[in-house]
């Protein structure tokens, strides 16, 4: 049900991405940037698996990691991850809320987080996708020591974030969140490039199946890497006249379990 997302789509600043959706609303993609530093680069997250109509749109959320896997020799923008949160409406155009988390300087941009909305629109329903390797990794059980490993609480919330690194070079990152009564299944990336002098970016995605809503989280570990400051972005399915309702952000700080 979710053919119509399948394709390549490209936004304002000539951006492109492409995508391929499974019958149960998992993402996975390439995207190819010209805005900051230009390359390939992954794409995971998930989308709910029904068509959009009139009254509802599709929603969706996405998680990129900077790194580019075209052969490009890394740069400072290659530590930083987003996600996407939104939908796609009715009229066929993908609109989302892009969270960028920067960890170091590069170009014009100093460590923070950068908001900014996307709108796409597809060009092609073509969805050649070079690099295959990723989809069966979200069903592997190998791990690697990395400061991600581990489990993240918050009492007062009652949230619970199981993760662990599960491919050094792409920086995939897979686990479970225990959130609303739901143990969701969470997919995405963490920034596995070495440098030891800035914060650790990560970017997952997931889909509650009680309330039917993609769910991603975005942030960075401390320094000692001890807490993980999030924010928690919910898509919301809305009338196109409703779009601004869309995007639900929330802040999460998170203690790893000893």
């Amino acid at each position: 049900m979710s053919l119509m997302l399948n394709g390549s789509w490209e936004n304002s600043y000539g951006s492109t991405m492409t995508l391929e959706v499974d019958e149960d609303g998992f993402i996975f993609g390439e995207y190819g940037s010209h805005t900051g530093s230009t390359g390939t680069y992954l794409v995971i997250g998930y989308c709910r698996p029904s068509y959009p109509t009139n009254d509802a749109g599709q929603p969706l959320v996405l998680s990129i990691y900077w790194r580019s896997i075209g052969g490009e020799e890394p740069d400072d923008g290659s530590h930083w991850v987003s996600t996407y949160c939104g939908q796609l409406d009715s009229d066929g155009q993908i609109t989302v809320m892009n969270s960028l988390v920067t960890t170091t300087k590069y170009q014009a941009f100093v460590p923070g987080d950068y908001i900014d909305k996307l709108i796409f629109t597809k060009y092609s329903s073509s969805n050649e996708i070079k690099t295959k390797n990723i989809e069966p990794m979200a069903q592997k059980k190998a791990k690697f020591a990395n400061s991600i490993n581990g489990v993240w609480v918050n009492q007062e919330k009652s949230i619970q974030l199981t993760v662990f690194l599960q491919d050094k070079e792409y920086g995939v990152v897979n686990g479970w969140l225990a959130y609303e009564g739901e143990l969701i299944s969470m997919l995405g990336f963490t920034d596995t490039l070495d440098n030891n002098n800035i914060l650790q970016s990560v970017s997952l995605s997931g889909y509650m199946l009680n309330t039917y809503q993609p769910i991603s989280l975005i942030g960075r570990i401390s320094q000692d890497a001890n807490t993980l400051i999030l924010s928690r972005w919910l898509a919301n399915s809305t009338k196109a006249e409703s779009a601004y309702f869309q995007a639900n952000s929330e802040n999460w700080e998170l203690t790893k379990k000893s």
